[in-house]
Order: structure tokens, then C-alpha cells, then sequence
């Protein structure tokens, strides 16, 4: 864990893990005050608001996506093609992690397919260590559970290139491993799309809010001073945390540049002369 830390005027990083981290939106640089107080704005309502809006460009941020989301434009919980992208990586890295033992009626040896069927992984192990043509030659053999595919991933939960995988055992316990990982995608999005949507932001594509029951995004608000704090858990998170202080800072300069547009407008419905 990173030592925490607590920057003055903006967004502050008070926790960060991959998985676990705390968001501080205490927004008051002397700039964006100053126009705050200008335009007699309700100051916790506005900080409520652009505490939302950073939480939904997290969740913008947070993986699946094709590419690198870009931080301009329409406010968005997703970009085109995420879903798919989740759907292909996921796959990738759960076959990068294990091998399927097959079909048992593709095996002709009759001994090999009893072995499957009764789960016997050493004498299914040991013949593999003789199968030079195989792409099981040498693999260790197991029977699948989540956990022993977990032992294959790293605290970032992606696969490395070197990491030998295992045979998993059976087919269909494979296959309902592989249906319980696909059905977690999204998950790190929906952690920061929960807390945006309790600080008032629209609600998130059905892919995403899906899985709002599984996380934790405790919000916090207060009047005076005015401050809006999130906090959210969930795997996947850490591309969120590496790319922070470039969100913060385009959050704090979207938000000025909004402002002074307001002064600017206000000025000109009083009939003063504006650039």
C-alpha cells in the first residue's frame, strides 16, 4: 500500500490499492471558490455535483475498454466496444491460466478416459508427461476450482506471459468457471458508477449496475465546509489509480472553465463587455 496522501485544493488519493481505494473531493482552490461565491452558487450542492462527475470518469476509466478512454466529451460510465473488450479478455486470461482436458470421447485411450471420468489427476498427469505432441505435455492437472485458477493470476488479477498453466478438470466444471468470470465484468466500474449515481449522476448501462449488489461505494456529504467523499473496492481498480492525477486535473480544469463560462454569461446578461 502507498503511503497515504493528502494534497491541498483538489482531489486527494487518501488510500490506494488495486482493489481498495478512498477518493476525498475537498474542491477549494482559491480559484474555483472565488467563483463559486461570484455566481452565489449553493456551494455543497455544487461540490456534490462535480464529486459525481469525477466518480463517472473513474468509472469511464476503469477497464474494460478498447482503448484508453479519452477524458473530454459527453459524460459517459463506458466507451464503445467495452463490453465486448471484457468478454475477450477475460477468456484470454482464463485459458491462459489452465487448459481444458477435453472431451472425453476425444481421448482413444480407453484408460485415460476412465481417469477423466473418475477424476483421477496423477495417472492423467503422468501420461501427459509422455505425450510429446501434446500442448498438456508437463502440465500439472488439477481438478478446477476458482481458487486454483486464482493461484495463476496476480494481485492485479491479469495472467502473466509466463505463467504455466494448469489442466483443469471437468469439462463442465471449466465451463461454469469460465461463465462465473465472464459474469464479472464490469465490476470495477460499477463500484465508481454506484458512488456517481448516489451523488446524482444518471444511472449506468445495465451491464454495469448489475453488479451493484456485489459493491461497496460508500458516499459521504457534508454543508460546511462543503465536501463530498467516496470510497469504492473492487478488482481492476488500479488502472484507475495509476491514471488519478490525470483525471483529478482534468476534472479541476473542466470545472474552472465552466465556471468562468457562467461569469462570463452572467456578465453579459448585465451588459458588460466580455472577451
Amino acid at each position: 500500500m502507498r503511503a497515504a496522501t493528502r494534497r491541498r485544493g483538489t482531489w486527494s488519493l487518501l488510500e490506494s490499492m488495486s482493489k481498495n481505494f478512498k477518493v476525498d473531493s475537498t474542491l477549494w482552490r482559491a480559484r474555483s471558490k472565488k467563483l463559486v461565491k461570484q455566481l452565489k452558487l449553493d456551494e455543497p450542492k455544487f461540490v456534490r455535483e462535480q464529486a459525481g462527475l469525477l466518480a463517472q470518469l473513474m468509472a469511464k476509466v476503469a477497464p474494460p475498454f478498447r482503448t484508453f478512454p479519452k477524458l473530454s466529451g459527453k459524460a459517459t460510465y463506458t466507451t464503445g466496444g467495452a463490453q465486448g473488450q471484457g468478454v475477450k479478455s477475460v477468456r484470454s486470461g482464463f485459458f491462459s491460466s489452465l487448459k481444458r482436458v477435453g472431451a472425453i470421447g476425444a481421448w482413444k485411450d480407453k484408460k485415460i478416459r476412465k481417469a477423466i471420468r473418475a477424476g483421477d489427476t496423477n495417472y492423467i498427469e503422468n501420461r501427459l508427461r509422455y505425450m510429446k505432441r501434446s500442448n498438456k505435455k508437463n502440465l500439472q492437472v488439477e481438478i478446477y476450482s476458482d481458487s486454483e485458477r486464482d493461484r495463476k493470476r496476480n494481485n492485479r488479477g491479469r495472467v502473466s506471459k509466463n505463467t504455466k498453466p494448469f489442466v483443469g478438470l471437468q469439462n463442465k466444471d471449466v465451463n461454469a468457471g469460465l461463465k462465473r468470470a465472464l459474469g464479472n465484468i464490469g465490476i470495477a466500474k460499477a463500484s465508481l458508477a454506484l458512488a456517481a449515481l448516489r451523488l446524482g449522476r444518471p444511472a449506468a448501462p445495465k451491464w454495469i449496475s448489475r453488479h451493484f449488489g456485489k459493491v461497496r461505494s460508500p458516499v459521504k456529504t457534508q454543508k460546511n465546509p462543503a465536501r463530498a467523499s467516496f470510497k469504492v473496492s473492487a478488482a481492476g481498480l488500479d488502472v484507475v489509480v495509476r491514471n488519478l492525477r490525470k483525471i483529478e486535473r482534468f476534472r479541476m480544469k473542466a470545472m474552472v472553465k465552466n465556471l468562468e463560462s457562467l461569469v462570463r454569461a452572467d456578465a453579459r446578461k448585465s451588459g458588460f463587455k466580455v472577451r
